[in-house]
């Protein structure tokens, strides 16, 4: 399923790089779905994002902060703290994009060092063991690899998994701040989705590597069971400390990129005119007001599962939706300059969008009240969309003026 999570991603952002070189301004996915479907369906791609895709999964992760420190100190109270936790990230944000940015440079690093000390501990750890956990063999290992899957535990699983990838393209919504985006965005969409994807697939293989399935099954922290046979009755602590710090870098990255996708709405009359004002210090003020509100109105409702569920199918279709408008992006705009091609077209993106369509037939065939849900969400977006954009059409994006580049 990881390797499923990474394939997905890694092709996606095949495609989300070239249309991000041919079209390098703020509001990413937006951008992209504007120009291709024109404005009411870049209304649905860019506020589905902002209020289901991105606000979702801001306030699970504030969610989930606030059971880790409930986890270091006794008596926290969940939704508060969650709600604290947003509101001290809109304090860090209005001091300007340059802090958000030394902040998200500086925890990425810490982030990435705490997931490979954990890769590590949880690989000593079953090696030490005599290359595997205590427990069950290799008959029941068999076994359980020859348990039947279902095509709902399939959707669930993979819902979660993409979760967890969900952001490899949020650079690409700062390509008016990026120095030479049209060369530079490709590498950095490209570069981070590949080193997102080594990651979890090596600590998901130290996991299995410490641990049986039966045994994560049965775990709360799967990581403090892996890593316990290197750190023993510290391993608790480090790992809750360790998921707080990956937990902070990964808001962040909400904080940092909503407030485009406000910016540019916007910009084109697709939002109120508001959001289109950036402060002295460069950061979309109104915009990110206007996120900090709604992702503190979901996260002190302290729910995470059925926030998770929700925010992928919407998140999934309107991926989909962006993805299919590479081909129109093709065919419609061929004088856009692409300073990065995607190969093996049409076969290799035609791959990238069935398997979006594959996986989004699986939760909705599995799920359909949440699909019902979903779609109602969609439509009144759509509509929404079609009335705002009978007020004109859009400038192209290649006539707006950039806000000046970030280092």
């Amino acid at each position: 399923m990881w390797l499923l999570g990474g394939l997905v991603a890694g092709l996606s952002t095949l495609l989300l790089s070239e249309m991000a070189a041919a079209l390098p301004t703020a509001g990413g996915k937006y951008v992209y779905a504007r120009e291709a479907w024109g404005p009411a369906v870049g209304f649905v791609a860019g506020w589905a994002e902002l209020l289901v895709a991105r606000g979702f999964s801001g306030a699970a992760k504030a969610v989930v902060i606030a059971e880790y420190l409930g986890l270091l100190v006794h008596g926290v109270n969940i939704p508060v703290a969650a709600g604290t936790v947003v509101v001290l990230f809109t304090l860090l944000h209005l001091a300007g994009v340059r802090t958000g940015r030394t902040f998200q440079n500086a925890t990425t690093l810490v982030k990435v060092g705490l997931l490979l000390v954990i890769a590590g501990a949880g690989l000593a750890a079953g090696l030490g063991a005599g290359g595997g956990a205590p427990g069950p063999g290799g008959t029941e290992a068999a076994a359980h690899a020859l348990a039947p899957v279902t095509l709902l535990g399939f959707a669930l699983a993979y819902q979660n998994v993409a979760f967890a990838y969900y952001g490899w393209e949020d650079a690409a919504k700062m390509a008016e701040e990026t120095r030479d985006p049209g060369r530079s965005l490709p590498r950095i969409l490209l570069g981070g989705a590949a080193v997102v994807a080594l990651l979890y697939l090596l600590i998901n293989g130290s996991f299995l590597t410490a641990l049986t399935p039966d045994q994560m099954a049965g775990s709360k922290l799967v990581a403090r069971e892996a890593v316990a046979g290197t750190f023993g009755r510290a391993s608790g602590t480090f790992v809750i400390v360790a998921g707080l710090l990956i937990l902070l870098s990964s808001l962040n990255v909400n904080f940092l990129g909503m407030p485009r996708v406000t910016l540019a709405l916007a910009r084109d009359g697709l939002a109120p005119r508001a959001f289109a004002r950036v402060g002295s210090r460069g950061t979309p003020v109104p915009g990110l007001l206007f996120i900090a509100a709604v992702l503190f109105g979901l996260a002190i409702t302290g729910a995470f599962e059925w926030i998770i569920r929700f925010m992928m199918l919407v998140a999934i279709s309107v991926d989909t939706v962006v993805l299919a408008g590479f081909f129109r992006l093709r065919r419609t705009r061929p004088e856009l300059h692409r300073p990065m091609r995607v190969p093996g077209c049409p076969w290799l993106p035609g791959f990238a969008l069935l398997l979006q369509v594959l996986v989004l037939a699986a939760i909705v065939g599995t799920q359909p009240r949440l699909a019902l849900g979903g779609g109602a969400m969609l439509l009144a977006l759509l509509a929404a969309g079609v009335l705002t954009a009978r007020r004109g059409p859009p400038p192209r994006a290649g006539n707006r003026t950039p806000t000046g580049p970030t280092p």
